[in-house]
This record gives C-alpha cells, sequence and structure tokens, in this order.
C-alpha cells in the first residue's frame, strides 16, 4: 500500500503552522487503540539499549494523534542531526553550534546550555561541527560526544562538566555516533570528519564515572582506513554483546584490510570480536570503498521463524538493503531490498521495530543531480517483506519512530509525518517549515524533533529550530488504560 500527501492535506497543515504553532491540524484516519502507560523517557538514541526506537508507553497513539498541537518551539545556534533523549521532564538535544541544550518539556525554558568549545569545519559543506550526535543520560549524568572526538559527562542538574575525554588522537577525529550507556560503562562510536584517507574507526569503552578507557577496539589493522564508525551500538546485556555497523574504507588497501563494510558484534568487557558479517557477503582483493556501508544503527528484535523463537539483530545499508542477522552467529536469516543506493541512498536514518513490524526510512537519490524521493517501508520482521510503503516527496535520510501504533518520521520535505504501524496509512502531518535529518523522541506525551538542516542541496529547506508537540497541547499523559498486546 502507498500513502500520498494531497495538497489539500499540506495547505491545511501548513495554514495551521503559520497560525502560530497553535492549531496544527492532523488529517486522521480511524484506528484507534487503547491509550498506553506512562514511561519515564527516551534517554539514549535508540531509546533503549536494544535500539528499537520504539515505546509503547508514551500516551501517544493512534487513539490520541488527532489531539497532537504545538507545545513550544526553541530556535538553537545551528544544524541537529542527533536525536533528542527525555528524562525526568527535560530534553536534551545538542547543535552544530557546540552546545548541548537542556530544556524543559513542558515549557521549552532553557534549564542550562553546556559549550563544548569544540567547533571543527567540516571540509564539503564549509560549516562548523559541534555536536552532531545524540546524548545519553544515565544515573543523573548526561554524556555526549562532539566533533573533537571528546566525550563530556555533565551533572544532569547543573550542566556542569563532571569530567570530559578526549579518546582518540588520530587527526580529524569525531564523533558522530552517540553514547549508550550499559552498567557502569559508556560506549560509544569514533569516525573522521569528513571520511580522512588513512583514518581508522572503532569503538571505546569508558568508565562511566571517571572518563577513563576501558577499552578500544579499531575496525581494520593498522596499515588499512575506513570502518568510520557512525552508527549508534545496540547491547544485549544478557549475551554480552555490543552490535554497531561500520562505513567503508576510504583507500583500496590489499586484504588482509578488517571491517570496513560490516556488522560487527564486540564482547562488552574486553572488546573482543564475537563475529564479523561483511556485507556483501564474502571479500575480495582490495578494501571496497564504495559508500554503501552502515550510517544507520542497529536494531535488536525477537521473530518466531520456522516455528520457534529467534534473536535478531537488524540493519539497514545505504546500498538499500536491510540485513537480519542471527544475534549469536551473524548468519544471515532474511535480507530485504528496500531502495536503490546512491547520494545519500539507501539507509542513513535508523529504522524502529514494534509489534513484528520495521518501520524504514530510505532515499532513493541515484545522482546528486538528479532527482531525489524518499519513503518509509513496513518490513514484516520474520521475514522482511514488504507489508506497507508510504512516499515522501524528498530524501528520507532520518531516523523513524514508534509510538505505541503509529509510527513518526520527519525527513527533508520538512513534514512530520505520523503513519499506522500495522496498514502504513497517514494518520498525520503537519508541515515544519524546514527540513529535518535527526530524529524524533516520544515521552510523557510529549513528540521533540528538530527541524534544522544544513542547505547541502536545492531542495532542501534550512531551519533551526527544535519543536515539541503535546496531546491535547500540553505535556502529561491522559489517564492510563492497558497498551496494545
Amino acid at each position: 500500500m502507498v500513502s500520498r500527501i494531497n495538497r489539500r492535506q499540506l495547505t491545511t497543515a501548513s495554514l495551521a503552522l503559520a497560525a502560530g504553532l497553535s492549531g496544527i491540524t492532523w488529517i486522521r484516519a480511524q484506528e484507534a487503540t487503547p491509550v498506553p502507560q506512562r514511561t519515564s523517557g527516551w534517554p539514549l538514541y535508540g531509546h533503549d539499549l536494544l535500539g528499537d526506537r520504539a515505546t509503547t508507553t508514551s500516551g501517544i497513539s493512534s487513539a490520541t494523534i488527532d489531539s497532537l498541537t504545538a507545545l513550544w518551539q526553541v530556535d538553537v545556534g545551528g544544524p541537529v542531526s542527533a536525536t533528542p533523549v527525555i528524562s525526568d521532564g527535560v530534553a536534551f538535544i545538542g547543535s552544530y553550534d557546540g552546545t548541548l541544550y537542556a530544556l524543559d518539556l513542558v515549557s521549552g525554558e532553557t534549564r542550562w546550555s553546556y559549550a563544548s568549545g569544540s567547533p571543527v569545519q567540516e571540509p564539503n559543506l564549509k560549516i562548523p561541527l559541534g555536536i552532531t550526535g545524540s546524548a545519553a543520560v544515565g544515573d543523573n549524568v548526561v554524556y555526549v560526544g562532539d566533533s573533537a572526538a571528546v566525550v563530556h559527562a555533565i551533572d544532569r542538574t547543573t550542566g556542569e562538566a563532571r569530567w570530559t575525554k578526549k579518546i582518540d588522537d588520530q587527526p580529524q577525529a569525531s564523533i558522530w555516533s552517540s553514547p549508550v550507556i550499559a552498567g557502569n560503562t559508556v560506549f560509544v562510536g569514533v569516525a573522521s570528519v569528513a571520511k580522512e584517507v588513512g583514518f581508522r574507526g572503532s569503538v571505546v569503552a569508558l568508565d562511566a564515572g571517571s572518563g577513563e578507557i576501558v577499552w578500544q577496539r579499531y575496525m581494520v589493522p593498522e596499515g588499512a582506513d575506513g570502518a568510520g564508525v557512525f552508527a549508534v551500538p545496540a547491547i544485549d546485556t544478557t549475551r554480552g554483546l555490543l552490535y554497531v555497523g561500520t562505513q567503508n574504507a576510504y583507500s583500496p588497501n590489499p586484504a588482509p584490510y578488517g571491517n570496513p563494510t560490516s556488522i560487527v558484534a564486540l564482547d562488552l568487557e574486553r572488546g573482543d570480536i564475537a563475529w564479523v558479517f561483511n556485507a556483501p557477503p564474502g571479500g575480495g582483493a582490495k578494501a571496497p570503498t564504495d559508500d554503501v556501508a552502515f550510517s544507520a544503527s542497529p536494531n535488536l528484535f525477537s521473530a518466531r521463524i520456522d516455528g520457534r523463537q529467534r534473536d535478531l539483530i537488524g540493519e539497514g545499508q545505504k546500498s538499500g538493503d536491510y540485513w537480519a542477522l542471527d544475534r549469536d552467529t551473524g548468519e544471515v536469516v532474511w535480507q530485504a531490498k528496500v531502495s536503490p543506493s546512491g547520494f545519500l541512498g539507501g539507509m542513513e536514518g535508523s529504522s524502529a521495530v514494534a509489534n513484528g513490524i520495521i518501520a524504514v526510512p530510505a532515499t532513493d537519490w541515484p545522482e546528486f543531480d538528479g532527482p531525489a524521493k524518499g519513503l518509509v517501508t513496513g518490513l514484516d520482521a520474520a521475514t522482511g517483506k514488504t507489508v506497507w510503503t508510504a512516499e515522501q516527496t524528498a530524501p528520507a535520510a532520518s531516523p523513524a519512530a514508534i509510538a505505541d501504533d503509529i509510527v513518526m518520521h520527519a525527513g527533508i520535505d520538512g513534514i512530520l509525518h505520523a503513519y499506522a504501524l500495522r496498514s502504513g496509512k497517514e494518520l498525520g502531518l503537519a508541515d515544519l517549515g524546514a527540513s529535518v535529518s535527526g530524529g524524533i523522541a516520544i515521552a510523557d506525551g510529549v513528540v521533540v524533533l528538530a527541524a534544522a538542516t544544513p542547505a547541502f542541496a536545492p531542495f532542501v529547506k534550512p531551519g533551526h529550530t527544535i519543536y515539541a508537540f503535546a496531546v491535547n497541547g500540553s505535556a502529561g499523559t491522559p489517564e492510563a488504560t492497558p497498551a496494545l498486546p
């Protein structure tokens, strides 16, 4: 099934936004389900350690989406490619201006702001990069990485640094990834600013209390390069494994050249490699330099296949393929072709998964000077078969999110979409007036996202604003009723 936005819907939502963001009109189909219960927040990029980017307890569902209205908006000093994180009534989000903002979830008031002091010039777009990834909240501390490869541990209440640690001394080292906290350890990926030749990507584990490096695992050996870790790790604490994708080689080095276009499973305690899946499967005499690897982050989920429950890791690739692998071995369980590769083609933004459906944002943009469009596709988690597809008019290079029985996504088209999880039917939309390249956080009856994207293509609508929408226009969750089974 394909859902398309018609001119009347766009006009209605645009007029509502222009009227002061006080009357967003949600065009809605009746697919009501019980309102879910309250949750404690969205404290990590992927919502939780599994990276499922899904909540069933936010107070937002198909039963409440028509009452979602604008709550507040805050202008920031640069583009935003992060997913906001939400904890105890505060939203935390970083900007390319190098500032981490702590915003009251109800009012949008700035509780505090933290200057990382790390503007780095991006050589292609010629823009400063400060904070490009998401924060993570744990034990009254907010952790965030910056473009100079420094991790900051910030007191959640005061906004003061508890410690800072530079985790990679290679020239042009940068943190595009986002921290993930498991126990007393913070895990984060390292890449370079713009895929500089000679740079080696890695995953770093830090002591959460002191910032001392526990281990660092490079994805390619000395003498090779590439395998920047732009993705955010997902963690299975029962197996003691961390899963993450890597981002192509930068030079065609001869074998052995490591794991530059791969999904890698690492031991949590020591950083040892448990298994590797190279995509496409196999190897070659020289390292693969095509930019078709893993920018999107992994999802951990389970599905019933051939009569038994299997624990899987799924991750979308810039080639346009979504892979589902066995979590213990890395064996391919299924593969789905979602979109073509190309400039920002395939999957740049992370997928979300819940109730047996994987919501995959993807882009069809073969040539930079050619036409580009986006889509969000629902895949069956057990088989990879397409359940539904909703098309968008511009690249969908940003992450998806799931709230109960709806998928929320906003991309370069600048429209916040709500799709029914099981059918892909458009339940609502709101024109934000600017393109979105970051993700969406959903908690306590509130949706937070940033419409703040640099003008890297003619159809990009630049912006610099963080938006919050709430059920009935105010923060707080309606009276709880049972969630979906």
